[in-house]
């Protein structure tokens, strides 16, 4: 079931909407309740998951990198996981709406994006598809904030810091996967625009991202301790985006790839640690 629902992927999406939630509450004076909002992003976007893997089972079984996911290697079959990934979705929607109508379409969003507009739709068809579908990791995080708050500006610049940055993570990947992608007839931009132009997208994502980030100290949602956290971090993205334009190189961008994600994850640990000693 962890395969079929992409856990450490639902896992990043639900961490970085919670985090949303824990800086919305210092408007609000409460955290909302936060375990029904956990759930309802969970179960949705493992749904979302399921269907991706439903849709996408062709891909997936050319691809080295997912052979093994539970529909090519024989574990489930295509209407099981689409029945499952109904339920799911289901289940995350129902729950979802007792905690407002502006969470549930904002999760609904989410799933929206991701099935039907990024893999139906998008994947096969444009090297841009990663763009568009970063909305898929930036509307839980409104839902979450909205759980809690009202949606203002720095609300939408956290859900901004996933979608400007989903691009130059998974377009580093895309590089060292290239022949993959191309076998799979998936149009990723290295496979159409070449490397060059690709690594210039990821160091203007880079720095797109590092600055968006900064704009919840404008706001005052975040203080020094997450400025400090930012201009470091993002900082440290740019430059190692900067490395991967100068040698673009499988293993550059390999670390690149690694790095982003690190980049992601202290990024939001500097939103807790700044909130919670404010």
């Amino acid at each position: 079931m962890a395969a079929l629902i992409k856990l450490p992927v639902i896992g990043v999406v639900t961490f970085t909407a919670m985090v949303a939630a824990f800086v919305a509450q210092q408007q609000a004076g409460h955290a909302g309740p936060l375990a029904r909002l956990f759930a309802a992003g969970m179960l949705t976007a493992a749904g979302a998951a399921a269907f991706n893997q439903y849709f996408d089972r062709d891909v997936d079984a050319a691809m080295g990198r997912t052979q093994k996911r539970p529909i090519p290697a024989g574990k489930l079959t295509p209407l099981t996981a689409l029945v499952i990934g109904a339920l799911l979705i289901a289940s995350g929607l129902a729950l979802s709406w007792r905690l407002g109508r502006i969470v549930t379409l904002h999760i609904g969003i989410a799933a929206l994006v991701y099935v039907l507009v990024y893999t139906v739709w998008l994947k096969r068809r444009t090297p841009w598809n990663i763009v568009v579908g970063g909305w898929t990791g930036s509307a839980p995080l409104l839902a979450a904030w909205a759980a809690v708050a009202p949606i203002g500006l720095g609300a939408w610049a956290l859900a901004g810091i996933i979608f400007l940055w989903t691009p130059p993570h998974f377009w580093s990947l895309a590089i060292c996967k290239e022949n993959e992608y191309r076998r799979a007839g998936i149009p990723m931009l290295p496979v159409v625009a070449g490397r060059a132009r690709t690594v210039r997208a990821i160091l203007v994502g880079a720095l797109l991202t590092l600055g968006v980030s900064l704009v919840p100290v404008v706001t005052r949602d975040l203080g020094l301790i997450y400025l400090a956290v930012a201009l470091l971090m993002g900082g440290a993205f740019v430059y190692s985006s900067w490395r991967l334009l100068r040698q673009p190189e499988i293993p550059v961008a390999w670390r690149n790839y690694k790095f982003s994600s690190y980049y992601l994850l202290v990024l939001f640990l500097g939103m807790i640690v700044d909130v919670a000693i404010r």
